[in-house]
């Protein structure tokens, strides 16, 4: 009882010296005395139609109460922007899109880059105050009829494929490159599933073929869903890989030969064995008689 008394006077004792604290030397709480702007995030990407290349960047403001006007700055990497120097806000209002419009100096195939920003006195606290945004317009995409598609390592049959080329440009799409009727028929039964690649897209660059980090067949090694097999361009699983990616390119005309490497990440994969795939665009030779 001694003790529990004790404790009883420690506790009371704390509480009155806590009740007697200097209430004179607490801080106001923030209050802003203007409306503070912030963008949704510090990065992003559109891909727009050449037809019609506009898009809109979200900011956003700690009121609503009445109309604003917040000034933003920008950095391009181009003169291909039309953008307003500054967004208004109608009353009622706490976020607005920003539109901004390509020129007709854009191009097709190029990546373009603008920094927006708005000013640190202009900012809410905690604000994303600065907004990296890339740019890029769409290639058209041309059928250019029936091809054919070969992955040695994948496939037991050569399947007919609807070929695709950028309007203009020495890049092309292998359509429907697989399909589960042909990974049955070459026996992987129990490792079907996960993404599947709804196209190839292979690009020509010097003297060679590349396409984009990776493709999928729609397999996963032995059935693990954790496990999918990837089929990379080699440069892009690790640097060391490089010398393979001179293996992809065209061996004849209208005829691709594209060099993957073929892994399956945290486990490991066919990726220093050369496991190719072939491609004759449409008018090319048939795959059967030169394989």
């Amino acid at each position: 009882m001694k003790k529990l008394l004790n404790i009883f006077a420690v506790v009371s004792l704390f509480v009155v010296l806590l009740a007697s604290c200097n209430t004179e030397k607490i801080n106001p709480i923030y209050t802003p005395d203007a409306a503070g702007y912030s963008f949704t995030a510090k990065a992003s990407s559109f891909t727009l139609p050449a037809t019609d290349p506009v898009f809109s960047i979200k900011v956003f403001r700690n009121t609503t109460e009445g109309s604003a006007t917040v000034t933003l700055t920008s950095q391009a990497s181009h003169n291909v922007f039309s953008i307003p120097a500054s967004l208004t806000f109608e009353s009622g209002e706490g976020a607005a899109d920003l539109k901004i419009a390509m020129t007709s100096e854009a191009a097709i195939g190029v990546t373009y880059t603008l920094k927006l920003s708005i000013a640190s006195q202009d900012a809410s606290i905690g604000a994303v105050k600065d907004i990296d945004v890339k740019v890029n317009l769409a290639y058209n995409w041309i059928s250019l009829g029936n091809g054919q598609f070969c992955d040695t390592w994948t496939l037991y049959s050569i399947p007919t494929v609807e070929i695709r080329q950028a309007e203009g440009f020495d890049r092309w799409r292998v359509m429907q490159p697989y399909t589960k009727e042909l990974l049955l028929e070459a026996e992987w039964e129990g490792w079907l599933g996960g993404p599947q690649s709804a196209y190839i897209e292979f690009w020509q660059e010097g003297d060679f073929l590349k396409w984009d980090t990776n493709w999928y067949a729609g397999l996963l090694y032995q059935g693990d869903a954790g496990s999918i097999i990837k089929h990379y361009y080699p440069s892009s699983l690790d640097a060391s890989l490089a010398d393979y990616n001179e293996l992809s390119k065209f061996i004849m005309d209208k005829v691709a030969r594209l060099r993957p490497a073929v892994y399956i990440d945290g486990v490991g994969g066919w990726h220093t064995s050369n496991n190719y795939c072939y491609v004759s665009l449409p008018g090319g030779p048939n795959l059967y008689d030169i394989l």
